[in-house]
């Protein structure tokens, strides 16, 4: 089980429900590594956090809501890093710099480019409102960060559109993860020479996507 020995079994005191989020949380990450979304309902989660399926209604009023705030902590964490290699550019200007600072960030982030690629087909279902708005309120201010650095990386934009391209950026390169990282079956495919030419490389192909994007943001400014 994902969950530590308690002492208390209702969660009262804030602390308490914070840590059966987590778990909850924790829970619904290693099972997506494990098992992929499908196998990522509210049964197992349950079964994985070491609750019942009604004490996740307690916290969360579906299996989607749970998913957008495991994708809220993943944006968190991938926002941080992505900013901080930004940062570290000696260059200000350098296209092709950032493309790979961007790419890398996200081949290193499973959870959160499979997550992405699912935002509005998937998670935006079976939920409220008010939880659709909260998400984008917490988003957005997680990666404001990122778009003010990759302002000051890429000084030729201006900052509505390095929120735009910041925003396609992900879309776009979120929405490749699955296809370049394919089922094995798709890969055995790969490995015959007619369909060798359209296996792509993750990280080198979101690269080209951030540079020609880039670039031609930069030109029409």
């Amino acid at each position: 089980m994902v969950n530590k020995k308690k002492t208390w079994k209702r969660a009262r005191k804030p602390e308490q429900k914070a840590e059966r989020i987590d778990a909850i949380l924790e829970a619904a990450g290693v099972l997506l590594d494990q098992e992929g979304l499908e196998g990522t309902g509210l049964n197992a989660i349950a079964r994985r956090a070491g609750l019942s399926k009604p004490n996740l209604y307690v916290y969360f009023e579906s299996r989607e809501a749970i998913l957008l705030r495991l994708l809220l902590k993943e944006s968190a964490a991938w926002a941080k890093s992505f900013k901080r290699h930004l940062d570290q550019l000696e260059t200000s200007g350098d296209v092709d710099a950032v493309a790979n600072v961007f790419a890398g960030s996200l081949a290193r982030r499973r959870r959160f480019c499979t997550l992405s690629a699912s935002l509005a087909s998937v998670f935006e279902h079976n939920v409220s409102p008010e939880t659709i708005a909260q998400f984008k309120r917490e988003f957005l201010t997680i990666v404001q960060p990122c778009v003010s650095a990759l302002r000051e990386a890429l000084p030729g934009l201006s900052d509505e559109e390095s929120s735009r391209a910041m925003a396609m950026l992900i879309m776009s390169a979120t929405g490749m993860w699955a296809h370049c990282h394919p089922s094995e079956s798709v890969q055995s495919v790969y490995k015959q020479p007619e369909f060798g030419h359209i296996k792509f490389d993750f990280k080198e192909t979101v690269s080209d996507l951030a540079g020609c994007f880039l670039r031609g943001m930069l030109t029409r400014t």
